[in-house]
């Protein structure tokens, strides 16, 4: 059944040196997944040499991964389940066919393809992650004041780092998705602030966690 929770962008995160493709459906039907992430999938492969790729559910949970066979397959089998590889479709492929069985057409949850991001955007969640384990409860425009004064002070090689992290995302992005092109969504018009919301002054807290050390 179709629940209402907000569609999950892709995204690529990285355990050791395995890349994984990270998606959390806003579906709980393991077919209408599939449907969604086939493309994915077949793309994983295509970057990585032809190499065979699985989608692995996580147990109790709408989140998929996409990985290599040999990487799911040594996965956890109480937390993660293999429910798709390019192996099972080759397998499909060569089996008889009987055709039949009616074809039907179901609909298909669209995916929501996130952009790459640039430098100081993963400069920014690397800060954020940092800030928020030391102060629960700071701001989000707090933290985007602490970030922006430490990005314009950081040291030419950390912002080689952070150049070198976006560029080799913007490849991936590239490989899996060649066809790819960014669509500026709306933005709700934004309300005025309130005099309530105006009681703290946030750049005296960023000042006061700067000189903490963040």
């Amino acid at each position: 059944m179709a629940t209402t929770k907000e569609q999950s962008p892709l995204a690529f995160v990285f355990k050791g040196n395995e890349m994984i493709v990270q998606c959390t459906a806003n579906i709980d039907d393991e077919a209408g997944a599939l449907q969604i992430l086939d493309v994915a999938l077949r793309n994983y492969q295509n970057f990585n040499g032809g190499k065979h790729a699985a989608i692995v559910r996580c147990k109790g949970s709408t989140q998929y991964w996409i990985t290599s066979v040999p990487f799911a397959q040594a996965l956890n089998k109480d937390s993660y389940t293999i429910i798709k590889s390019t192996i099972d479709a080759v397998a499909t492929v060569q089996a008889p066919v009987t055709p039949s069985q009616p074809v039907t057409c179901e609909k298909v949850t669209k995916v929501h393809i996130r952009r790459p991001r640039n430098q100081f955007i993963i400069y920014r969640q690397w800060m954020s992650t940092r800030i928020h384990a030391t102060n629960p409860g700071v701001t989000a425009g707090c933290v985007s004041q602490i970030v922006a004064q430490k990005w314009r002070t950081e040291k030419p090689e950390v912002k080689a780092h952070f150049k070198a992290l976006a560029d080799e995302e913007d490849r991936t992005h590239k490989a899996m998705y060649p066809g790819y092109r960014y669509e500026a969504g709306r933005r709700s018009p934004q309300l005025a602030l309130s005099k309530r919301n105006l009681t703290r002054n946030p750049m005296k807290i960023a000042e006061r966690l700067i000189a903490a050390g963040f």
